[in-house]
């Protein structure tokens, strides 16, 4: 494995690895102990409904994937390998039939696309039919839980419980690609990092950690997370904001660093 380029205050090393399906698939190893996939998969859905019924069936397949291949690298009996938490969506569209209002909301849907399907279909998850885009596509759509980042005449960008949608309208002058890999990978790292330690109070333990992953670790991630650098552009300031604020992260951050601190109190 080599070191990773990403944020650099979390320690990380990665190495490509297969996937059944993926075009690419990088494993990013953090030294606080978690474990992170990174599968990059091109599509050309006839219909937003179409790729929102392939993300749900994917993770019937995506998540036994991730823990057969960590038993494997770890040579561990599977009893011993920890089961994977979860698959969120990064969505970096490139090209589509839709303008104006209807290309607005078609991101919106990218971010939240549970609307689209039936996931309690009795063979898995099913599409609801074309007549249901059509009529949030014509009509709108909105959701509580959306967070938009973009810049007008930059990007559309919505962050969502389940997922983060981007289209870059300006090569130049939008994000790019790994900027939004980067800022995931880190939250997600630190999301399931905070699980395990939620984890081990719900099951009735005083929770630990080493002492360089302890209560002051926490502090200074949620301090890094939250806090505008002085060189940091406006456009990444937003798509922190955004994410951190769609995630939880703020208040898993906070909460896992109190419960940590009163172990060593």
């Amino acid at each position: 494995m080599r070191p990773s380029a990403h944020d650099e205050w979390l320690e990380s090393s990665s190495a490509r690895v297969d996937h059944p399906e993926a075009q690419q698939c990088v494993l990013h190893v953090f030294a606080c102990g978690v474990a992170v996939f990174h599968l990059v998969q091109p599509h050309k859905p006839a219909a937003l409904t179409d790729l929102a019924v392939w993300r749900y069936r994917s993770y019937a397949s995506d998540l036994p994937w991730a823990r057969d291949k960590l038993r494997d690298l770890l040579d561990e009996e599977s009893a011993r390998v920890p089961n994977p938490e979860y698959v969120l969506s990064l969505y970096w569209l490139t090209s589509g039939p839709w303008s104006g209002d209807a290309h607005d909301t078609a991101l919106r849907l990218l971010s939240t696309p549970s609307v689209l399907v039936d996931r309690g279909a009795p063979d898995g998850p099913a599409p609801l039919g074309g007549a249901v885009e059509e009529s949030l596509l014509a009509t709108g759509f909105d959701h509580p839980d959306i967070v938009s980042f973009g810049v007008r005449g930059v990007s559309t960008a919505y962050a969502g419980w389940s997922g983060v949608a981007y289209a870059s309208h300006s090569r130049e002058r939008s994000l790019t690609i790994d900027e939004l890999v980067t800022c995931e990978l880190t939250v997600q790292a630190l999301w399931c990092f905070t699980r395990q330690v939620q984890q081990m109070i719900e099951d009735g333990q005083d929770p630990s950690m080493p002492e360089q992953y302890g209560w002051r670790f926490l502090r200074a991630a949620s301090s890094r997370l939250t806090t505008a650098r002085a060189q940091e552009t406006a456009q990444h300031v937003l798509m922190r904001e955004a994410i951190m604020n769609t995630s939880g992260l703020a208040e898993r951050l906070r909460a896992a660093q109190d419960a940590l601190r009163e172990g060593v109190g």
